[in-house]
C-alpha cells in the first residue's frame, strides 16, 4: 500500500506533467512551424518545401486500460539515470537492464552530432550509478504488436507508477501518418518535452 504522502507525490507529479503538456498543446500554428524549422535546422535537413524527411519517425502515446487480449508477458525491467542533461539536448545517461548496463553520451542535435553508447562492467556501473541520484526512473518494457506495428509498451514504477506509454519507430513520415491509434491509446505525446525520459527522471 502506498502512503498518503507517496500518493500525493504521484498526484502532484502527474499534474505537473499534464501542465507542461498543456502548455505545449496551446502553441499557435506559427509557433509549431518555428519549432519544426528549428528541429530541421539543428538536424541539418532542408526545410519545407521540399525538405528530406528523417529516416525514421517516432510516435509516442499515453495508454489507458490495456486489452487483456495482448496477454503481456513478464517484460524487462530497466533502470535509467542521468549524470548530465543540458538544455540543448546533450546528455549523459546510464541504463541498467537485467543482464547488462551501458553509458550513452550524445551532444546537441545537428550535422556534427555525436552519439556513443559504451557497455559497462558491473564495477563501473556500481561506481557511476550514485551520481544519477535525483535523476532516475524505472520501468518494465513489453514488446507488443498493435495493428501489425511493433510497439514498446513501458509501464513505469515508483513516482511514475500511474504512467504507461507506448512508442514505435516508423520507417518514414508516410508510414507514421498512416497509423491509426486504437481507443486505448488515450493521447499522443510524441512532441511533448514533458514526456522525454530526461524530464520523467526528475525525482
Amino acid at each position: 500500500m502506498q502512503s498518503s504522502a507517496q500518493t500525493k507525490q504521484n498526484s502532484d507529479r502527474e499534474v505537473e506533467l499534464e501542465a507542461m503538456a498543456e502548455m505545449e498543446s496551446h502553441k499557435t500554428e506559427s509557433q509549431r512551424l518555428e519549432s519544426l524549422k528549428e528541429r530541421r535546422a539543428k538536424s541539418g535537413e532542408p526545410l519545407p518545401s521540399g525538405y528530406l524527411p528523417p529516416a525514421k519517425v517516432e510516435r509516442k502515446f499515453l495508454v489507458g486500460e490495456i486489452p487483456k487480449v495482448l496477454g503481456l508477458a513478464a517484460g524487462s525491467r530497466i533502470e535509467q539515470g542521468y549524470l548530465a542533461v543540458e538544455k540543448d539536448g546533450s546528455e549523459v545517461r546510464l541504463r541498467k537492464a537485467p543482464k547488462s548496463a551501458s553509458l550513452f553520451v550524445k551532444n546537441a542535435a545537428g550535422p556534427g552530432q555525436v552519439a556513443v553508447e559504451v557497455v559497462l562492467t558491473a564495477e563501473q556501473t556500481a561506481a557511476l550509478w550514485p551520481l544519477t541520484e535525483g535523476r532516475r526512473m524505472s520501468k518494465v518494457s513489453h514488446k507488443v504488436d498493435v495493428a501489425d506495428v511493433p510497439f514498446t509498451l513501458d509501464m513505469y514504477e515508483g513516482q511514475l507508477d500511474w504512467l504507461k506509454i507506448a512508442e514505435a519507430e516508423f520507417p518514414g513520415p508516410t508510414a507514421a501518418e498512416a497509423f491509426t491509434p486504437p481507443p486505448w491509446f488515450t493521447r499522443e505525446v510524441s512532441d511533448l518535452p514533458a514526456y522525454k525520459h530526461s524530464n520523467l527522471a526528475r525525482e
